[in-house]
């Protein structure tokens, strides 16, 4: 499920984020979190859409100034957090290179309702009617302001900031250069899910698609599993359930656990890994390599919709609220590819189940108006300035994202082996793949322009002042 798979840099189901300090990440991956990190509050707006209501929330921030000499910053790097609890950034990933390229403090936001960001005392879903996008990108607004004004962390107010996103959050971050383009001088979209899509049966095909690169026999066994769990489900149903500890689903629920399994490989850069789990000589290991996969990809308990109802806060929790954003917003439902034969998902995942899931999750009758939402913010057809949109060959997510030049976009689309969700956030290493190496030169290359293009613009600025002062 980007659960969805969380979408994270997850969009997953109903499983989709759970972030401890040695985690499985949005990056799907177990990454540590940076220690040499300080750790903030401050007094964030409960309602931006009306100004009459003085309520705030405590929002969440970390500070890394490793970078910085002197104490002194020279521009921000913002880390956009999401659908997970935010405890900071990992070890050496995209952020840490593009401020210690230039002097750079990195403020890493938490978003409302996620981690310990908690505006009210429970989950219900009348406390959740603050949780949608118009809200988290005005509460990034907000905070940059209020950092700025205030010259927090010795931020001078006329130093470039440029944010930067993964997943859901690469959304937020083309959003908001859309609707607040003087905040920043630009930003990184990595895997921005930018399009609202209701039935996203797309995922499911890149899925397909995706594994097929390692060879048509990798795609075949997933299908021959998925049909002997079907098959099982009719006559030995308890024992089959039992096998992959999900007893306390229903037939669905599982199916759609089953399909996240294989999601989960692909979208988490492990693709070629799951195809040579499959290439077994029996039928009986194939199987036995999905089981032993679901212990890795899956949290069985989460699939089940009495998971979702759920109202008590849980820092380490985030389904009941991504779920929420996707049935009033976004939509992102992974559902069968029945269109073609280029699928990994059982055919009953189709998107009546998502409508009542919906509704019985929130105990109204909920579900997203993608038209409206693509409307509002662009979708595929954004049009901005200094934004880079990046997305992996591999990654189920591309489609809902921006892959071609368009509008005066920068895009990076980095085809290579295992290139899945955000892979060109993370950590930097000596084996990476020369064109994901090449597309984080690009964007660092791009980042150099716009800081000095801002640069000199701010001395003419001054120059202009100073005259109009004599």
């Amino acid at each position: 499920m980007m659960t969805l798979i969380a979408i994270f840099c997850i969009i997953v189901t109903t499983s989709q984020s759970r972030k401890l300090q040695n985690r499985k990440d949005l990056f799907e991956e177990t990454t540590k979190i940076a220690a040499n990190k300080e750790t903030f509050w401050f007094d964030q707006k409960l309602d931006h859409a009306d100004s009459f209501n003085q309520q705030t929330f405590r929002q969440r921030y970390h500070v890394y100034s490793d970078s910085v000499k002197d104490n002194k910053p020279t521009m921000v790097v913002l880390y956009i957090c999401g659908e997970w609890t935010c405890d900071g950034i990992g070890e050496g990933q995209f952020p840490f290179v593009a401020a210690q390229r230039y002097n750079g403090v990195i403020l890493v936001l938490e978003h409302r309702y996620f981690g310990q960001t908690q505006p009210f005392k429970d989950w219900s879903t009348s406390n959740l009617k603050y949780l949608n996008i118009h809200q988290a990108l005005d509460d990034i607004a907000y905070f940059i302001q209020q950092i700025k004004s205030k010259g927090l962390h010795n931020i001078n107010s006329t130093i470039p900031w440029i944010h930067m996103g993964g997943s859901y959050p690469g959304a937020l971050s083309a959003w908001f250069r859309y609707k607040y383009p003087h905040l920043t001088i630009g930003g990184l979209a990595s895997s921005a899910v930018v399009k609202a899509v209701t039935d996203y049966y797309m995922y499911d095909y890149q899925v397909y698609v995706s594994a097929a690169k390692s060879g048509q026999d990798c795609v075949d066994s997933i299908l021959e599993v998925n049909n002997y769990i079907e098959a099982q489900l009719k006559v030995n149903r308890q024992e089959i359930l039992k096998t992959f500890d999900a007893e306390s689903l229903s037939d669905i629920e599982f199916l759609s656990m089953i399909a996240d399994i294989y999601a989960g490989m692909v979208q988490g850069r492990q693709r070629s890994k799951m195809c040579k789990n499959l290439d077994q000589p029996t039928f009986e290991l194939k199987f036995q390599a999905v089981v032993n996969m679901s212990k890795q990809t899956v949290d069985q308990e989460s699939y089940g919709s009495e998971f979702l109802k759920n109202q008590t806060i849980n820092f380490n929790s985030a389904s009941r609220q991504w779920t929420y954003q996707t049935c009033t917003e976004v939509g992102y439902f992974q559902t069968a590819n029945i269109k073609s034969f280029h699928t990994t998902r059982s055919a009953q995942l189709q998107i009546d189940f998502f409508d009542n899931l919906c509704a019985y999750s929130y105990g109204v009758p909920i579900f997203p108006d993608d038209e409206r939402t693509n409307n509002y913010y662009g979708g595929t057809d954004i049009k901005v300035t200094n934004l880079i949109f990046s997305n992996g060959s591999d990654d189920p997510w591309q489609h809902a994202s921006i892959i071609t030049e368009k509008n005066g976009l920068t895009i990076n689309y980095i085809d290579c082996l295992d290139c899945s969700h955000c892979v060109d956030l993370k950590s930097p290493a000596a084996n990476d793949p020369p064109e994901l190496t090449a597309a984080r030169q690009k964007t660092l290359l791009l980042f150099d322009q716009w800081i000095k293009e801002y640069n000199q613009y701010k001395v003419i600025e001054q120059v202009i002042e100073k005259e109009i002062v004599e």
